[in-house]
């Protein structure tokens, strides 16, 4: 008897939930009861779950060929044969795949929701060394360098990657930056942070704090998120280290990203879980592939609770203000033709700025790929179109590496981007280096030891 054909994207979202069910989510068997299946199809998913009802949040593959969450009655899904028949009977216009039981997140217990993910993900908070010791003092005086995560990460997936980044020659290039760090620096630091319920600038006064009896001279390599962490740190916060500090901002948001526009956090989920299951198949990634939909999975319950059960209306897109931290990254300033506001923060951030800081760098990259499985880039990057393009999945105007635009990751102020070939690493267009993979590449490595000097 031949074994059934196990979905790889089904069993991924097997895991996911049992390890929702282990940090404390209500998902799962300690979610119930469920909505009947008659009252929900009554209701055609009109509206959000009753209070205290449980709903059931299905993975499905759409006509397009790409991953995406709904919210229905759970078992009884449409079958397969009927699945891209539009305007058949039943729950769904796309093939499910599997299903959970999720309770809604009541509105006063979202910030205890997001905790849990943050902790699920990475439950450290502060200063540690190289070997995960949590360190209670920065060194004095001298220099220190500094290792800042972004959002869905912790600083080991930073230190993981290091370790096992070799160059054409079978160097390990990684492992000779960190020990060459440990000889140039006196401290060398990961900053463990939460990444969704709180924004970057909360996360950098505890920098601040952290900081605030040292003299040191402070070398920083962040990634994502964490470089907005770094600029609130040193632009805002302690301006007085700026002048000394050299920053290495590897695919970071410096002016927000299209992937968290308030428009567009339906599509976003989608793109993730798509990019989420891609990983899961790349080499040397695989690792990342449940911590990342896992995450992604939980969001998508919390949207389904705020909001007409993961329907496609502004006011469900919204919902991303429920997330400070992803909220505070939304994309602010050029983009193509267009000049997108709405992201205060960011828009103080950057005020002021007409050119970047000397001890600024960034590494940059546009990823495009026509192997199997990564395709699916090009349904969330259409050109010459507008963000705010009503029915289309629509999250970036032009270049990106899945997560960030390759513009923001090199722009300070709406005049001020890094342009100086010795201060930017682009890899270009390519099918190699994407959000997740940076760290395993030896240029980024060269780039690093470059522009910092040791």
């Amino acid at each position: 008897m031949i074994p059934p054909v196990i979905d790889p994207a089904a069993a991924l979202f097997d895991a996911a939930t049992r390890s929702l069910e282990d940090d404390g989510l209500e998902v799962g068997n300690k979610a119930g009861p469920a909505l009947r299946v008659a009252e929900a199809r009554r209701r055609r998913m009109a509206a959000a779950p009753t209070a205290g009802r449980a709903a059931y949040l299905t993975l499905v593959r759409g006509s397009d060929g790409l991953l995406d969450f709904q919210c229905d009655a759970g078992p009884a899904m449409r079958p397969r044969q009927r699945a891209w028949r539009r305007g058949a009977p039943g729950i769904f216009d796309a093939v499910p795949i599997n299903h959970t039981l999720f309770r809604p997140v009541e509105g006063s217990k979202v910030s205890e929701f997001l905790e849990k993910l943050d902790n699920g993900f990475n439950p450290r908070y502060g200063l540690f060394d190289l070997h995960g010791q949590r360190v209670n003092q920065v060194a004095p005086a001298g220099k220190v360098l500094l290792i800042v995560h972004g959002t869905f990460s912790k600083g080991d997936a930073i230190l993981g990657q290091l370790r096992e980044a070799k160059n054409a020659a079978g160097q390990s290039v990684g492992r000779q930056l960190l020990q060459a760090a440990g000889t140039a620096y006196q401290q060398v630091l990961v900053f463990e942070h939460p990444t969704l319920q709180v924004g970057p600038w909360v996360n950098a006064l505890d920098l601040a704090r952290a900081f605030a009896g040292s003299r040191a001279q402070v070398d920083v390599v962040c990634h994502s998120r964490g470089g907005l962490v770094t600029r609130w740190w040193l632009e805002v916060l302690q301006p007085q280290m700026l002048a000394s500090a050299r920053v290495v901002f590897v695919a970071s948001p410096l002016m927000g990203t299209g992937l968290a526009s308030p428009y567009r956090l339906r599509t976003a989920l989608k793109l993730l879980a798509n990019y989420s299951a891609a990983v899961g198949g790349a080499a040397g990634l695989a690792g990342l592939a449940l911590p990342m939909f896992k995450v992604v999975e939980g969001l998508a319950t919390l949207l389904a609770s705020g909001s007409a059960l993961l329907g496609s209306s502004p006011v469900a897109d919204a919902a991303v203000a429920m997330v400070p931290g992803l909220a505070s990254m939304s994309r602010y300033g050029p983009d193509g033709v267009d000049f997108i506001k709405g992201n205060v923060e960011l828009e103080k951030l950057s005020f002021g700025w007409t050119a970047p800081p000397p001890g600024y760098f960034a590494v940059t990259s546009n990823f495009e790929s026509a192997a199997v499985g990564w395709r699916f880039w090009e349904a969330f990057r259409r050109p010459a179109q507008r963000l705010a393009d009503a029915g289309t999945d629509l999250l970036f105007s032009g270049a990106n590496d899945f997560v960030v635009d390759t513009e923001s990751m090199a722009r300070v102020g709406v005049g001020a981007d890094i342009v100086d070939p010795r201060n930017r690493f682009d890899f270009g267009t390519n099918d190699r280096v994407h959000h997740v993979n940076y760290f395993l590449q030896p240029e980024t490595i060269d780039f690093i030891r470059q522009s910092l000097a040791f």
